[in-house]
């Protein structure tokens, strides 16, 4: 059999190239004939003709022809064989993005009296809806209208679809191939199927959003992220690894501790960022434990991934448990932010982007290639409209389906800024409180440098959050595997002390360092994230030297530098109790036991976790502590440089003065205040003595000390004095 024939493709509207197998024919065509719906239009000689080892390539030059998307458009041959041209490159076109656009919803939209089934699909000449009713034996096919002026494919099937199946079989260029919804609600095992669903019994399931405590200021949330998988893969709560395991209360590991959702809410975070939970490509749904993936490779942008459901077969078991499951961190009193991954799919050839509209979806360099900033072979093209439209409709759709708070943008630099401006102003409207933020790196996209959506536009979004490596590679030192061994300020290297100033301030302030943000407000400050090599494993290969202790010292004063910076404090699931990836630093599709949150390391390590939560509770009271002169805090703030490289950090605030001292080094020294202090945290975590009040005070080695002095009580000192006799 001939693995190929002939094929024609329409490089623009005046250049044509024909290509002939050289097996098929041996010919020389003189002329071509063009078609248009199966009539004959006129015919064209080559301009040229050239050959390859197993082709004739023919190049025809055009008149005056306007090629209309949806239409077919044919070649036929002196001796009657006719080739499908392909016309795809009208997606390029200005003029075909700003026709084809429509507001309205897409997908299944479903009544109980009958579903409206809507796709965008402007190149198609025809799609067919293949469609089979809960408990059918029979497909049943219904060839959807075309409006010509949108792009839009629409039919109404009457009689209630609720649970039926569907796929869109998709005539485009000669070919015919079948595709799900990319607008799909839910889907069955691996995704080969739309589902047909009601939304009214999924938004039936109650939120529990009045649990929530108020949440005065953005930068008062405290992210923990983690991943659904994760939480409970290495525990001993049923059905682990799924949506379901992660809503259980009450299951305790063997030493007493709390284990999965009863674990996250003990640490007293504000918001849990899962990683991505919207459909992904590499995980077979009927049987996840097979493989490992962290789901950075997205398929569907609309339904739940399968293989974290009970059932992915059914039609609402994945939404409905994803949807109890948030409301379930509700009730404990933890919004939920979704790892979103707009930047690109998992393989652009066979997506149904691509069947649906080849070239549309997609983002490609002058030469034609695809654009790859994302690494990943492809780059969404989210200025297109009707691209930028679906990626606001799925926002949107998590929020009223699943009740989410907020979204982590994955590469975010590869988005345009507009499309994540109309995203927060669509969101907010939603949810008041609602958290934008994400990766803000500056990537290699075809995208001119002032409509990237990365940190450097910053001043355009000022709604948005950004992950700030600075305070990263400052604070504990660079993740690059080639940069392993050099510490930061936290371990070891006082020669950062002034830029551990700066990025206390949240790289708002230009000091050591030109300014990142134009507010605080927008620095995401962590030290360990999913990517690169954990903490742990960071500080095992910087400070070599350190036994057990101090390096749990080190754990202890990240931890408490990235809550106390200027910012929002982001943490990865495990950096509390100092996990490690023995030494791996992309560990997406390894096993579990990289991957999973180690409960036997949390028995050993019950000290780093309840110094964790102290200081959460330290941050919270911290912010009660400045009150109102907490949205301003970098102009409270003043530092002094103290021996062995320590740093104190002083907040001149309305009613009382905090002092925190950073003492990096293996040193301990004394230091004399000016005024007698009540020491409140230190690196055993919360001071429970508050009336202990010092003027002299030994600050440890590696440690982290808070002191308070309230003021208006000039007698203090006098009181404390006489108190002692002296």
């Amino acid at each position: 059999m001939l693995k190929r024939t002939m094929s024609a493709t329409a490089k623009s509207a005046s250049v044509i190239e024909v290509y002939v197998d050289k097996e098929f024919t041996s010919i020389i065509h003189k002329y071509f004939a063009i078609y248009k719906d199966k009539k004959f239009l006129y015919t064209v000689k080559p301009v040229s003709m050239s050959e390859s080892h197993s082709s004739f390539i023919y190049t025809l030059l055009m008149k005056d022809m306007h090629y209309e998307a949806g239409r077919e458009y044919e070649i036929g041959t002196e001796n009657n064989f006719f080739i499908p041209i392909d016309i795809s490159f009208l997606a390029f076109t200005k003029e075909f993005e700003s026709k084809y656009r429509y507001d309205g919803p897409l997908g299944a939209i479903y009544s109980k009296e009958s579903t409206t089934f809507r796709v965008f699909s402007p190149l198609a000449s025809k799609i067919v809806l293949l469609l089979q009713r809960e408990g059918g034996e029979k497909e049943e096919a219904f060839v959807m209208d075309h409006n010509y002026d949108n792009g839009v494919h629409e039919i109404t099937v009457e009689g209630d679809l609720d649970k039926a199946s569907y796929v869109y079989s998709v005539h485009m260029f000669g070919s015919v191939k079948e595709t799900v919804d990319p607008y799909s609600f839910s889907l069955n095992t691996n995704s080969r199927k739309s589902y047909v669903i009601d939304d009214k019994k999924v938004e039936a399931i109650p939120l529990h959003e009045e649990d929530l405590p108020v949440l005065e200021n953005k930068t008062e949330a405290i992210i923990y992220e983690c991943n659904v998988r994760d939480m409970t893969s290495l525990s001993d709560v049923p059905n682990k690894g799924t949506y379901s395991a992660l809503t259980q209360e009450g299951y305790k590991d063997k030493r007493s501790m709390p284990v999965g959702l009863d674990y996250l809410a003990s640490l007293g975070i504000t918001h849990a960022q899962l990683q991505p939970v919207l459909d992904f490509q590499t995980i077979d749904d009927s049987n996840p434990f097979r493989s490992y993936n962290w789901g950075y490779d997205p398929l569907h942008f609309f339904s739940p991934e399968g293989s974290y459901s009970l059932s992915p077969e059914d039609p609402y078991s994945r939404v409905l448990e994803l949807r109890e499951m948030v409301a379930k961190f509700h009730e404990k009193g933890m919004r939920v932010v979704l790892d979103v991954v707009y930047n690109h799919v998992y393989n652009e050839s066979i997506h149904p982007f691509s069947v649906l509209c080849p070239k549309y979806y997609f983002r490609y360099n002058g030469d034609g290639n695809l654009s790859n900033g994302s690494g990943c072979g492809n780059d969404i093209e989210s200025r297109n409209y009707m691209v930028r439209k679906l990626i606001l409709d799925s926002l949107k759709h998590c929020i009223t389906f699943f009740g989410v708070d907020g979204f982590r943008f994955d590469l975010m630099g590869i988005l345009d800024i507009d499309t994540i401006t109309q995203g927060y102003e669509e969101c907010s409207k939603l949810k008041s409180d609602i958290l934008f933020y994400g990766e803000g790196w500056d990537l290699w996209t075809a995208l001119p440098g002032d409509k990237k959506a990365s940190y450097y536009n910053a001043n355009a979004m000022p709604f948005a959050s950004f992950f700030n490596d600075r305070f990263r590679d400052v604070a504990k030192g660079k993740s690059s595997e080639t940069e392993l061994s050099v510490s930061g300020y936290l371990l070891g290297d006082t020669n950062y002390r002034d830029g551990f100033k700066h990025v206390l301030l949240g790289s708002s302030v230009a000091l050591s360092f030109a300014p990142m943000f134009n507010s605080h407000e927008q620095s995401i400050n962590f030290v360990e994230c999913h990517d690169n090599h954990t903490l742990f494993d960071k500080i095992a290969r910087a400070c070599p030297q350190d036994n057990e202790k101090q390096v749990d010292a080190r754990i202890k004063l990240c931890i408490a530098a990235t809550l106390l910076a200027c910012g929002i404090p982001f943490f990865h699931e495990g950096e509390e109790i100092g996990h490690s990836k023995r030494g791996e630093g992309n560990t997406y599709n390894k096993d579990d036991s990289y991957n999973g949150f180690d409960y036997d390391l949390l028995d050993k390590k019950k000290d780093l976790y309840q110094y964790f939560v102290d200081a959460i509770a330290m941050k919270k009271k911290f912010i009660q502590t400045c009150g109102e002169d907490y949205v301003d805090l970098t102009n409270h703030m003043s530092f002094d440089n103290l021996p062995n490289g320590a740093l104190k950090v002083n907040y001149d605030l309305k009613t009382c003065a905090i002092y925190v001292i950073f003492n990096p080094s293996k040193e301990s020294f004394m230091y004399e205040f000016d005024d007698y202090v009540n020491l409140i945290f230190n690196d055993t975590g919360n001071v429970l003595d508050n009336n202990f009040y010092t003027h002299l005070s030994i600050i440890n080695a590696l440690s982290l000390s808070i002191f308070y002095r309230k003021k208006n009580s000039s007698a203090l000192a006098d009181q404390i004095l006489e108190k002692r006799g002296q």
